[in-house]
């Protein structure tokens, strides 16, 4: 190197050196201070990205846990209520089987009666006011919940005629057999209220339909109460839950029904003559010959609206003359009828007049409704919404293309009205609430029994899986007389029906606390596992830091004492001038 005056290499090169060993001691001294190997992206670009990830993970699985302990927490506050609640059951149970012996005199009975109302009131009481962080837990969404009434003198299955302006209760399926018994007999259901107090399963349960023909028809008013009816298995003409129905049906769940028979076959009416249903679903299948639909087998003069049928409708008959015809997913044949806001999702199968929501649209309006089955069967009148449309109004209706046998609207008739979607397009009309929700919580505005959705977050994204979702909903009423021995021998069996109730929800609760408790360990496995790899990635190992430190710091010092002999290099050219 030669010795210069303008320029020092030496200088800068030590200067570099210098540089390089200060850069080193404040990295060292940044990772020591903070204890991170990693303290911003240019200390490891792709080590950064994957630390960060980590850390909005660990946050989020934090957060999840809680999220499971809050939901653990009202849990306990609803299973502790429904102790209290049962202990007072209890107590009145045993009032009752005191009552129903019979060797107490009026004096007792009225003492007796005071006390269970007294009990009665706080049920009452604990059932309404019960919540947790402003949150009723026993109520449903809408506020009030579903009053369950029991009075042993309003059960249908304790009467022989109807009043009319009168309310009856139906708790059993012995109930419902008896209401259909006395409507088939010829007993009057015009201006009566009929309220559905439980979910009442019908396996095994011999049953003909109540109102057996137009003759016979129910004229009365159904109230569901979002309750569900099941396993319903039926076989006649004017077939289904009800034959003929000229009254109203509203908020009834019907699920796995298997109607079969002759013509008229719906899964909750076979012939709605006049009569209303709102907020209704049933779900199984209707086997037959004419006039078969998932919902209504054939509507005249009626209204149907915010329902929908899930069912698989099947024309079994042969096809001469009208065999097999006028079938569809929610309505076989609808003269003068009116339907809205509903849809069908089941198959449908016949010779002619098939559609995917109604078979045969004789006179009628169908307004924001769809349909999604497979369509199947002969050549005459078959498509994907309706088969046979002679006359009335269509708007804003729908049918999926993608899922439909049928790749026309309308087999015969105007296809205005109705427009094929691909199932992209229709899951966006339901998403805007254009056409109804497909679910049941929807169909009714909240969900079946009228109950507190609770949904838990307890994952960290915002799949199906990170979330646990179960309904505190339970209203209880209780209304026991005993007035008389049977009346009290009576109300045994319906407070042990409401004891069932409440052992079956405090089981429910069980079932979803478990579930919590094993997220929360799932979780604290996730933290674990997660706060292990952020530290291999992000941590600083001190051992190896502190020794780049002496390293920097024995480096930097050297290079200072260096750089003062490097500047002293052009002095010793000065020397030879």
């Amino acid at each position: 190197m030669a010795l210069t005056i303008n320029t020092n290499l030496s200088s800068l090169m030590v200067q570099l050196s210098l540089k390089k060993s200060t850069l080193d001691l404040n990295r060292a001294l940044e990772q020591m201070t903070t204890g991170y190997r990693i303290n911003s992206a240019k200390d490891d670009a792709a080590g950064y990205a994957v630390a960060t990830k980590m850390d909005i993970d660990l946050s989020s699985y934090r957060v999840a846990q809680n999220n499971a302990n809050l939901g653990l927490s009202l849990l306990n506050t609803a299973e502790s209520s429904l102790n209290i609640v049962t202990t007072h059951l209890q107590r009145i149970r045993d009032l009752v089987e005191q009552a129903a012996n019979g060797t107490y005199g009026q004096d007792s009975i009225d003492a007796i009666q005071m006390e269970i109302n007294q009990r009665t009131e706080e049920i009452n009481r604990i059932m309404a006011t019960t919540e947790y962080n402003g949150i009723k837990l026993f109520e449903g969404n809408g506020g009030g919940g579903t009053t369950v009434t029991v009075d042993e003198t309003k059960r249908v299955v304790n009467q022989t005629t109807f009043q009319s302006g009168e309310t009856y209760y139906l708790t059993t399926s012995d109930d419902l057999v008896k209401l259909q018994d006395l409507v088939n007999s010829g007993v009057n259901t015009s201006g009566v209220t009929f309220e559905l107090m439980n979910d009442i399963d019908m396996q095994g349960v011999a049953f003909r339909g109540i109102g057996k023909d137009s003759s016979h028809p129910f004229c009365g008013d159904f109230k569901g109460n979002k309750h569900v009816i099941s396993n319903l298995t039926e076989g006649s003409s004017y077939g289904g839950l009800f034959g003929v129905l000229s009254g109203s049906i509203d908020s009834l769940g019907l699920e796995n029904c298997n109607i079969t028979g002759g013509g008229n076959l719906g899964g909750l009416v076979g012939w709605l003559d006049g009569g209303d249903i709102t907020s209704c679903y049933a779900t199984g299948s209707v086997t037959g010959d004419i006039n078969l639909g998932g919902l209504v087998g054939y509507l005249s003069y009626g209204n149907i609206s915010s329902s929908y049928a899930s069912v698989t409708v099947t024309g079994s008959g042969s096809g001469s003359g009208s065999g097999s015809g006028y079938v569809g997913g929610l309505v076989g044949y609808a003269d003068n009828g009116n339907i809205s806001s509903s849809y069908a999702t089941g198959n449908v199968r016949g010779i002619h007049e098939i559609g995917g929501l109604v078979g045969m649209l004789y006179s009628g309006n169908i307004e924001s409704c769809y349909a999604t089955g497979y369509v199947s069967g002969g050549t005459t009148n078959i498509a994907g919404f309706i088969g046979n449309y002679n006359s009335g109004s269509l708007m804003n209706n729908y049918y999926n293309t993608q899922t439909s046998g049928q790749s026309v609207a309308i087999g015969r008739g105007s296809t205005s009205g109705v427009s094929g979607v691909a199932t992209a397009e229709l899951n966006q009309l339901i998403t805007t609430g254009t056409l109804p929700q497909y679910d049941y919580e929807n169909i009714y505005g909240d969900s079946i029994g009228g109950g507190r959705d609770i949904t838990l977050q307890v994952g960290i994204d915002s799949s199906e899986n990170s979330r646990i979702s179960f309904d505190t909903a339970l209203s209880i009423n209780l209304n026991v007389n005993v007035s008389t021995t049977t009346n009290a021998r009576n109300a045994l069996d319906d407070i042990d029906a409401v004891l069932d109730t409440i052992t079956a929800k405090q089981t429910e609760f069980g079932a979803v606390q478990n579930r919590l408790e094993s997220v929360i360990d799932s979780l604290d496995v996730s933290i674990e596992n997660t706060t292990s790899s952020l530290s291999t990635i992000k941590d600083a190992d001190i051992a190896k830091v502190s020794s780049d430190f002496i390293r920097a710091q024995i480096l930097q010092q050297a290079s200072a004492s260096l750089l003062a002999t490097a500047n002293q290099s052009p002095s010793i050219a000065l020397g030879l001038l």
